[in-house]
């Protein structure tokens, strides 16, 4: 009888000593993981958005986009808004809202001033420039210049039925939500075509004399469009002496 008395007593001693062991790992491997932060997950980039849409949407809708859009969206917007042609709703028009890889909404626009057009159709295999890359050059642009940037509101689309090139357009805020200016560039091409408000100098451009100021700000113009032109193709060709 003693004997068994024994035995139970070292079996038992031996088995909290395993269970105490076991919970000092698992109570281990708990602290480092609470320690351990959680990956913050990368916004997607406007074509990024744009492949999942047409993922989810089919090609009979997602072939047919008419813009991508995003409001104070800081400089690396959470989520888009994209529009597409639909000929199978009443006022041609689909909306839907991308939020990371997640498509939260899934519209018909109401407003009849917000209808679709084919003429206006952006054919998304043509599209070279997207939104990361214009974002990068303006960082630079503003670095260099001393240009505070905080938010933009980017829209890309094709400003006339029929318009072969699609635009970018952003617009560009401080730190107080004060729009200082707008710049616009080709999706296709990378180049600008229109800068209005922001004084951006660049290193190629001269002092220049004796000119008048038409052919002043033409020639700031296109040595403004030359550098953003080879930032993004890596060429220049609009500034170029014949």
């Amino acid at each position: 009888m003693k004997s068994l008395l024994c035995a139970f007593i070292v079996l038992t001693l031996f088995l909290n000593s395993t269970l105490a062991g076991q919970g000092g790992k698992a109570a281990k491997r708990s602290e480092k993981s609470a320690g351990k932060t959680a990956p913050v997950e990368k916004s997607p980039t406007a074509f990024e958005a744009l492949k999942i849409a047409r993922q989810q949407l089919g090609d009979r809708i997602g072939a047919n986009l008419l813009s991508i859009e995003s409001e104070n969206g800081k400089l690396r917007p959470r989520y888009w808004w994209l529009r597409f042609y639909d000929d199978q709703v009443f006022l041609r028009l689909r909306a839907v809202q991308m939020i990371g890889a997640e498509m939260v909404r899934n519209v018909e626009p109401g407003n009849p001033f917000d209808g679709g057009s084919s003429k206006c159709i952006i054919l998304p295999d043509s599209l070279k420039y997207d939104s990361e890359k214009c974002i990068a050059f303006m960082e630079k642009a503003a670095s260099e210049n001393n240009i505070p940037l905080h938010s933009l509101n980017m829209k890309l689309y094709k400003p006339y039925p029929g318009e072969s090139n699609p635009l970018w357009f952003f617009e560009w805020f401080d730190d107080k939500l004060d729009s200082l200016g707008s710049i616009t560039i080709s999706a296709t091409s990378g180049k600008v075509t229109e800068i209005v408000d922001l004084k951006i100098k660049t290193n190629r451009l001269r002092p220049v004399a004796k000119r008048s100021a038409s052919q002043e700000m033409e020639d700031t113009f296109l040595g403004i469009g030359g550098e953003l032109e080879e930032f993004f193709t890596g060429k220049r060709t609009v500034d170029q002496e014949k």
